[in-house]
């Protein structure tokens, strides 16, 4: 059973909705975080593993339009100077997102976890489910995070970027379009084929193009490696996709790459079922697939 599937069982067992954040009164609310055996990489420190859990956190309030207003933490580390450098990580990721940091708790174990919850004041509530003839935007940057999978050890422009969104996302996001048109939203942390397939639920979504520059396209290429399998399958990307009323338009910064459209829950393109679901844990789903 992968975490998809654990995550709907225990919001059913709660009577909550499946979202990407929880809505408090007028208040949004998430918490992520990470295990250093499942989330570092060579060239993480463990100040990055503290920054990481703040953006997961950060992202998934602001693609529901959601304004964070602070954080809190809980760490576990072996010893005391790793728990510092999260402690660090985290701190200089509440400076860098403009978050008031209340501190948290503190443990001790064998290897680090790092925990953040984030809080933000929600000025509407936005979920999952998208209206037929919406349309997706995104900003057109996918990729990056899945040649850094692939080939973190490349010494190329476009890897080195996926490698800097790996250790300390910076959620540079153009402006989103406004609450009133946007029917549901998802961020990208565990691939944008997750988004689509987490979105299509009574309804097909129709990718038209890859949101992905031709840098991306061309390194893969280079690579050996199938452009749509580090489009749609990488994840941390911290990317935020929204569907939207196409009357309202494309939002500057955004692309339109995929339509809503009646059906049973299915995602294609060019023609063909999606391949790709996607990251998780507890499953076949994993980013071992990418390397």
């Amino acid at each position: 059973m992968d975490e998809k599937i654990l995550q709907r069982l225990f919001l059913k067992e709660l009577g909550e909705e499946d979202n990407d954040v929880s809505y408090v009164d007028e208040y949004a609310v998430k918490i992520d975080g990470f295990a250093e055996s499942a989330a570092m990489m060579p060239f993480h420190t463990y100040a990055d593993l503290g920054w990481r859990a703040v953006a997961a956190a950060l992202s998934d309030l602001l693609v529901k339009l959601a304004t964070p207003k602070a954080i809190l933490s809980s760490i576990t580390a072996p010893d005391s100077r790793k728990a510092l450098e999260i402690f660090n990580g985290i701190k200089e990721a509440a400076a860098h997102f403009g978050v008031r940091y209340l501190g948290g708790d503190l443990n001790q174990g064998r290897e680090a976890v790092v925990d953040v919850v984030a809080i933000g004041a929600a000025s509407a509530r936005i979920g999952r489910r998208p209206r037929l003839g919406d349309v997706l935007v995104t900003p057109p940057l996918f990729g990056y995070t899945g040649l850094a999978f692939v080939a973190y050890e490349e010494a190329s422009p476009a890897v080195a970027k996926g490698i800097s969104w790996l250790k300390r996302p910076a959620l540079n996001w153009p402006r989103p379009p406004p609450p009133e048109c946007v029917s549901a939203s998802m961020d990208s942390s565990d691939g944008l084929a997750d988004v689509l397939w987490t979105m299509a639920r009574g309804v097909d979504i129709i990718v038209e193009k890859l949101p992905a520059p031709d840098e991306v396209i061309a390194e893969a290429v280079r690579l050996g490696v199938e452009p749509e399998m580090v489009v749609f399958n990488a994840g941390e990307e911290y990317l935020p996709v929204f569907a939207v009323d196409p009357r309202c338009g494309v939002p500057e910064g955004y692309a339109a790459f995929a339509k809503v459209v009646e059906g049973a829950g299915r995602v294609y393109y060019k023609g063909e079922e999606l391949k790709y679901r996607g990251w998780a844990y507890f499953g076949d789903r994993d980013r071992a697939a990418l390397r």
